[in-house]
């Protein structure tokens, strides 16, 4: 994969230049994945942080997980015959509707998955919407109306967390892939079958 950062030019003072990074959605899903496992690399080795970097390690992690499954959404749409069939809110951080959505396109698209091979998925999906409903809690100590965030989780196991959460990835980067193919071919047989 090509970098996503914006090459700067000699005298360029800009910090951001937007244009360029719209492009690199998948630098974005990838870098909140990076970002989490370098923290979790962090307390693994030092010991050290934990009570603060649980947080961000969380939503980090949660992040991504919405991110790449949006994006496989998006991907399986371009695939499916009937995407209008698939209706859902982009802007809807459920894990609990994106998800199954996501698992019904990859399944209408890809006949080499069956459902038992996201169990892992499902399960990381579960536990972090019972923990985080609204994509939230991990983001703030109190909710709107006062009330805690969190409520009833007294301990994270990040490195355990982590890799739960990379099983999931995987198979999701996997997912991705995968249908990032199936559309290569659909594009080069549609261009094949518009010489005739």
């Amino acid at each position: 994969m090509g970098s996503c950062a914006a090459p700067s030019a000699k005298g360029d003072d800009k910090f951001i230049t937007t244009d360029y990074l719209q492009q690199c959605r998948t630098a974005y899903t990838e870098g909140y994945r990076r970002a989490a496992d370098i923290l979790i690399n962090h307390i693994d080795e030092s010991g050290r942080d934990q009570d603060f970097l649980v947080y961000p390690v969380l939503f980090l992690y949660r992040h991504h997980l919405e991110l790449l499954i949006k994006q496989i959404i998006g991907l399986a749409l371009a695939l499916a015959e009937d995407p209008d069939k698939h209706q859902y809110k982009k802007d809807d951080h459920n894990l609990n509707n994106l998800w199954p959505l996501a698992q019904k396109l990859i399944l209408e698209v890809d006949d080499s998955y069956r459902p038992s091979d996201f169990k892992i998925v499902k399960e990381v999906v579960k536990a972090l919407h019972q923990a985080d409903e609204r994509a939230t809690d991990f983001r703030y100590a109190r909710r709107n109306d006062g009330t805690r965030s969190l409520e009833g989780i007294h301990y994270v196991n990040t490195r355990r967390f982590g890799e739960k959460m990379g099983e999931a990835s995987d198979l999701l980067d996997g997912v991705d892939n995968g249908l990032r193919y199936l559309l290569d071919c659909k594009a080069e047989w549609n261009q094949i079958l518009d010489s005739f």
